[in-house]
């Protein structure tokens, strides 16, 4: 699928059909490998499932979080497919006014929300702070947790985590954000790494 036919895709989208509309909801927040699907990878589960023992919903979901955008059945593509894919992610999210006002529309529900986590990957923190830029929002209700960020801009960041793996050269060389924690995985290894889950696990455990 080409930018142009996903983006339009984006825009029939009816917002009512939202899957952000509950309080005390986690989701993932990444570039897209696969513009026909908003599926998630399998390894994603095992650190979203964490957060099901402390009462959260879990979004099945990644951008645009819709009802009617297909996220049912992830379609494994080749390495070299989803970086290309995530590498023409990139630059729309920063530039293209149609896909900037995508983003604001299709977050714009969970200001309402009290309680939401999101674990941000890769370029999804990109995503997410161009949102905070578009509406003035300030993320008080919002914690997230950045593996392996591949974003716009440096420094801390107003309630985020940021992780970053030690054999990440990705986010190590293209990221200029301060990291809080380094766990010992590459950029595509964040879902499984142990050390993750228990600085997950550590925070929901204090915040219950």
């Amino acid at each position: 699928m080409k930018f142009k036919e996903y983006l339009e895709k984006l825009e029939s989208l009816d917002i009512s059909k939202t899957l952000l509309k509950e309080d005390k909801i986690v989701f993932v927040i990444s570039g897209s490998s696969n513009l026909k699907t908003a599926a998630l990878e399998p390894d994603r589960f095992e650190i979203l499932n964490i957060f099901k023992e402390f009462g959260y919903k879990v979004i099945k979901s990644n951008f645009p979080y819709n009802e009617d955008f297909p996220y049912n059945e992830f379609e494994d593509i080749n390495i070299l497919k989803a970086s290309l894919s995530n590498i023409i992610y990139y630059p729309h999210t920063l530039f293209n006014k149609k896909f900037k006002k995508e983003i604001l529309r299709h977050l714009e529900p969970i200001k309402s929300l009290k309680d939401v986590i999101i674990i941000s990957q890769s370029s999804g923190l990109n995503v997410w702070k161009k949102f905070m830029e578009l509406s003035g929002f300030n993320n008080e209700n919002i914690k997230m947790f950045a593996l392996g960020p591949v974003g716009k801009g440096y420094g801390k960041l107003n309630n985020v985590v940021v992780l970053k793996g030690i054999f990440d050269i990705y986010s190590l060389l293209l990221d200029f954000h301060k990291f809080d924690k380094i766990v010992n995985c590459g950029h595509l290894g964040y879902f499984k790494d142990r050390k993750v889950k228990e600085i997950i696990y550590e925070y929901l455990q204090r915040k219950n």
